[in-house]
Parts: structure tokens; sequence; C-alpha cells
């Protein structure tokens, strides 16, 4: 099974986005857990388990270098775009091409 986690700087706002985004992985029948994290909890998350695509919002995005040299994981960025229209479509897609 593949690991997302989509963090943002509480672990709040995320929390629709990514039910829409495992929604959309059922729909399309992949097996992927995709959970929302905080700043913070994401970075402790991902020392201590196999995360496979780590999905950063806009407003961390200056962590981007801090979770390349936790992981292992490809690390990618959010558009802001993709974020505020919440683009499950899009997003799901940088999961994909990981």
């Amino acid at each position: 099974m593949e690991k997302v986690i989509v963090v943002c700087e509480a672990g709040i706002t995320t929390s629709l986005l990514v039910k829409k985004l495992n929604d959309l992985a059922q729909e399309k029948g992949q097996n992927i857990d995709i959970q929302s994290k905080s700043l913070e909890e994401g970075l402790d998350y991902v020392k201590e388990h196999d995360v496979n695509v780590v999905l950063l919002g806009p407003q961390i995005h200056h962590s981007t270098k801090k979770y390349e040299t936790s992981t292992d994981a490809k690390v990618a960025k959010i558009s802001v775009t993709d974020y505020n229209t919440m683009n499950v479509y899009s997003i799901f897609e940088q999961i994909s091409e990981a």
C-alpha cells in the first residue's frame, strides 16, 4: 500500500482535501493511504514510518528542505491554485507521478 501525507501548518485545513483524495483513490481502485498531518507532526511521522509521497500545502512550502532531508519520500508542493480550489484531480496526479 502506498502511503501519502498531506501537510499544512496545523493539519486542519487539509482534512477535507484528504477525504476527497481518499475518495478519488477508492474510485480509481488504487490502494493508497492518504493522511493529513501538521508541520511538526509530519516531520516526526516521516522519520518513523515509510512514506512514499509528502505533499506540502502552500503555507509551508518554506519547509521543503526540512522534509527532503528527513525522508526518502518524494516531496512535492501543492500549488496555491490547486489547494484553494481543492483540485483533487491535479493533486492526485502529483501522487501518481511519484
